[in-house]
Formats: structure tokens, C-alpha cells, sequence
């Protein structure tokens, strides 16, 4: 299918001048369906990764294993052993690496195996194995990996710098992780809702914050920003509902939500959203929600937050994810109309087909790199 009419109306005026993939949405997001490689996701907060063994978890549609080493140090592996493909997970943690349950050959915090007890413990089909591991670094209580694309060179340096923003570690910032698992819900359409501050009154009405505008007729600007993050958001109307989102490519947002007196002193409130997948139907999203606010007026948001907001608040989520998982999305995409107001969402799929375009020619440059 060629791609929608309102969708190529809008393609150069609001997205980069680089080459795009021409393929239609629906099978461009089908190859992304898993994630888009040699990017940062935020897989799980740090105080879910236990101080003394393994967790398994999906993400990127592929089944991973966290572990902290002998200096408490967050590792992230493929969750399969070489020896016979048994998951790594129901291991354990000892003497600072990582034992397979089934037959105890053992991994450093590297991948590499360093014993194989049938074999007397270290030899040289010992030095010829090895797990694939992922860089790994936290910031604001979130665990971040990097994801190579297929063909990269083991132990390559990630592309480009971790997200960090700076609300994450500001000691001037404080709140919340928030944690959501939407099952049927895959990240493109999580992020289709996160760029898409037209549909709060509508789909929030009467929920605490979101239920106010000035008027349902609204424009929708996309401007880029000088970090090259995008500013998404209505022209004629700021701070009164989610009016605006920042998204950063590939896949996390900063918004702001205004809030009223009673809900405690600190202003809007920050949130900031990175989106993982977990496989084609599925992703994690992670909402750290903060205020610019210290001391005793900390504490009282905090207050105010576990007694009045937190209900609140799981009352928009699951109306978001239950808008999302009614899309039906392989259908939803061969018969969309897209619309002035769906800029922010054509934008984002630009960047994306960008992207991919690009990777495709450094697979040309380099057949054994990126895909």
C-alpha cells in the first residue's frame, strides 16, 4: 500500500531533509515491531534487579538477563547459555559472575566463559565461548541498555551518548518512577499517543487535570529543538491540559501537566516517558513523574501524591491503554485518515523511515555493520 494522502500532505514541511524509506507505514512498523537498533532503551527501574541473583525479563523482543557483579554493578546478557540454550536466569550470581543451573559453566560479568566443570573448569573451549552482553548504565533509578544492530563488532562503543536528562539526577527535581506493562499494546502506538496532545479532553474528560481547553479547533505546531529534540504542541493553548509533548528520538518525551493548588505547592508536573518493547504486541513504559521542589514541600506532594493523586492518575493510564489495544492496529493502518492534528505523529514516523534509510546505506558501506 502507498503511503495515506493527509500523511505525505504534511512529509516535508515536518520532518528532517535526509533520505526516507518509501515502504508503506504498516511495513515499516512491522520490521520495527521489536525496536529500532544501535539506540539506549530503559529495560527496568535498578531496585527491581535483586543484590543476589538473576531476573529475567523480555525486552526487544529478545529474552535478556539482569545481574549485579561482585561490585554491585547491573549486567545485562542474552538470558540463553551456549552450552545447551538453558536460561541463564535460573542461575546464580557467584564470586562475581554468572552460573548456568544446568551444568554450572560459568560467565564473567564480560559474557565470557571462564570454567566448564566437565572440562576440568578453565580450558580452551572455555576461552572460544561467550554470551552476548549489552552496555549498561542507570541514571535516575532506571536501567539503561544499548542495542547493537546485527553485524555490529562485539565490544564496539554505543553510537551515541545514553539519555540522561536532567531532571532525572537533579537534586532540584523529585518524584516518582512510574511503571506500565501494556499487553496488546505495541510502542509505536504507545508513542502515537504520547506525541498526540489533541486527544486529552476527549479521551480524559472529567479526569483531574486533563479535562480543560480552551477550545477543541487547535493547530498542532512541530518545531525542532536546538538539541534536536521536537517541540509537539497546540498554538493556541499552553499549560491549561497536556498541551505539548518533547519527543526525542527514537523513544523517550518530556511534558509538562499543569496542576492546581490542590494538588500541593511545586507547579506542573514533569513527566518524563521512555518506551521499551517487549515484543511485537507488548511494551514497557516508564513515567517518572517530577516536581522542581525540595524539603518539607517535597514531603507534602509526597503526601498528597499516595493519598489523593495516584488513583488519579492509573485512571487516565488505563483509559489510554484501553483506547490503544481497541486499535486493532494491522487494520487501523491500511484505513487511516490522517489530519492536521496528527502532525506530531507523521513527524515522528519521518525520523523513523530516516532512520531506517540510513542504516540501510551503512549496511551498503559496511555489510558486516548496522542493518
Amino acid at each position: 500500500m502507498s503511503a495515506n494522502p493527509a500523511e505525505v500532505k504534511y512529509i516535508d514541511a515536518r520532518a528532517g531533509s535526509g533520505r526516507r524509506d518509501r515502504r508503506s507505514w504498516g511495513e515499516l512498523e512491522a520490521e520495527l515491531a521489536t525496536g529500532l537498533r544501535n539506540h539506549w532503551y530503559a529495560l527496568i527501574p535498578s531496585d527491581e534487579v535483586p543484590a543476589d541473583k538473576p531476573l529475567g525479563i523480555t525486552r526487544m523482543g529478545e529474552d535478556l538477563v539482569l545481574w549485579r557483579d561482585g561490585d554491585g554493578r547491573i549486567r545485562v546478557m542474552s538470558d540463553k547459555c551456549p552450552h545447551r540454550g538453558a536460561k541463564l536466569s535460573l542461575g546464580k550470581v557467584h564470586s562475581g559472575g554468572l552460573m548456568c543451573w544446568y551444568h554450572g559453566w560459568f560467565f564473567e560479568p564480560s559474557g565470557q566463559c571462564t570454567s566448564i566443570p566437565s572440562e576440568g573448569g578453565a580450558c580452551e573451549l572455555a576461552n572460544e565461548v561467550k554470551v552476548r552482553s549489552y552496555p549498561v548504565e542507570e541514571h535516575g533509578g532506571l536501567v539503561y541498555a544499548y542495542f547493537p544492530a546485527e553485524g555490529t563488532p562485539e565490544g564496539a562503543a554505543p553510537a551515541e551518548p545514553c539519555p540522561n536528562p536532567y531532571e532525572l539526577e537533579s537534586p532540584e527535581w523529585n518524584g516518582f518512577i512510574v511503571r506500565h506493562h501494556w499487553k496488546g499494546v505495541n510502542w509505536f502506538r504507545a508513542m502515537d499517543n504520547l506525541i498526540d496532545p489533541l486527544h486529552a479532553p476527549f479521551l480524559h474528560a472529567g479526569t483531574y487535570t486533563l479535562n480543560k481547553t480552551t477550545g477543541y479547533k487547535d493547530h498542532i505546531e512541530v518545531r525542532k529543538n536546538e538539541d534536536g529534540s521536537y517541540f509537539v504542541g497546540r498554538k493556541g493553548q499552553a499549560l491549561v491540559n497536556f498541551d505539548f509533548t518533547e519527543f526525542h528520538f527514537p523513544n523517550w518525551f518530556r511534558l509538562d501537566i499543569p496542576y492546581p493548588w490542590s494538588a500541593g505547592p511545586g507547579g506542573p508536573m514533569r513527566i518524563l516517558v521512555t518506551v521499551c518493547p517487549i515484543d511485537a504486541d507488548s511494551c514497557q513504559v516508564y513515567m517518572v513523574r517530577k516536581r522542581k521542589i525540595t524539603g518539607w514541600k517535597w514531603w507534602l506532594w509526597a503526601f498528597l501524591w499516595h493519598v489523593r493523586l495516584e488513583n488519579k492518575m492509573w485512571q487516565v493510564i488505563d483509559q489510554d491503554e484501553a483506547i490503544l489495544a481497541s486499535q486493532r492496529v494491522g487494520e487501523a493502518l491500511t484505513s487511516e485518515y490522517l489530519v492536521q492534528g496528527d502532525t506530531g505523529l507523521v513527524t515522528l514516523r519521518n525520523l523513523f523511515r530516516e532512520a531506517v534509510a540510513k542504516q540501510a546505506d551503512a549496511q551498503q558501506d559496511n555489510p558486516r555493520g548496522a542493518r
